[in-house]
């Protein structure tokens, strides 16, 4: 793995560090010794995980912003703007599972809000600031689910093809100005998102990691590739949509969602609520 110190900067800024793939991206990074901007809705967590970072002898900020409310990008700008930060780590998203007509148009909003404008306001605004010094990374966090649409996920899915076509887009415009941009595209990972979902993923054939894993694979990929599938068996499925018709996986994965949905709903009345 590169040293982030010395190819990006001193800070680094992570959303949604707070627990899963985003506290494991920010002790990677802690690791090295750079110094972490921590950002997630919950201050407690935060508060925690900036003891744990400060064991790694680093300087911790947190900011406890919702970012899917309008105004939240801007503000994070402003609180960082003496900060050199070289590296914008955009993880945090959410998902709805289940029936597209049965989950409300507010739910259906703030995931876009979340897993769309804000991860595109945050490349923004911190794109602008790397590319006044000549360098900079951005790892952009989306799913195995954005390679195709993925029914009772449909909205999330849709959200992370957005995050997939942007970074591989801003891969190559970005890089003459000195930016690396890489889009991470994990499968099933065991963090509290995933614990959460109605849907028992021991009924779905893909491979499942820990958030070290993948945030270990995700990082190694910056300045590398433009995108990256952690799991053989998971980039087979993103490698697949390419020589078959894309309707295939997508109905594939329509039978394999609402079965799972259906054992976890069964099985457990309380997840489904």
């Amino acid at each position: 793995m590169k040293n982030f110190k010395q190819t990006y900067g001193a800070w680094a800024l992570v959303t949604g560090a707070s627990s899963g793939i985003g506290e494991a991206m920010s002790i990677e990074l802690a690791k090295q010794g750079v110094n972490l901007v921590a950002v997630a809705r919950n201050e407690d967590k935060l508060l925690t995980l900036k003891t744990k970072l400060e064991t790694y002898n680093i300087e911790v900020k947190t900011l406890s912003v919702d970012l899917s409310l309008p105004g939240s990008s801007a503000e994070i700008a402003e609180k960082t703007a003496q900060l050199d930060i070289g590296l914008l780590v955009a993880n945090a998203g959410i998902e709805n599972t289940g029936a597209f007509i049965e989950n409300s148009q507010d739910q259906e909003r703030k995931l876009l809000d979340l897993n769309i404008t804000s991860p595109m306001e945050l490349s923004h605004i911190f794109a602008k600031r790397f590319a006044k010094k000549g360098k900079g990374g951005i790892l952009l966090l989306a799913s195995l689910f954005g390679y195709q649409g993925v029914p009772f996920v449909a909205n999330y899915s849709a959200s992370k093809a957005y995050i997939l076509s942007l970074g591989e887009a801003l891969n190559v415009e970005l890089k003459p100005l000195g930016i690396d941009v890489s889009v991470l595209s994990p499968g099933l990972t065991d963090t509290p998102m995933t614990q959460n979902m109605v849907v028992d993923f021991k009924k779905v054939p893909i491979t499942s990691h820990q958030p070290e894993v993948v945030a270990r694979v995700g990082l190694n990929a910056l300045g590398k590739k433009a995108t990256v599938v952690p799991g053989f068996i998971n980039k087979f499925y993103a490698w697949e949509n390419r020589l078959i018709p894309r309707s295939w996986p997508v109905k594939l994965f329509g039978i394999l969602i609402k079965r799972a949905m259906t054992v976890k709903t069964t099985g457990n009345k309380q997840a489904a609520v």
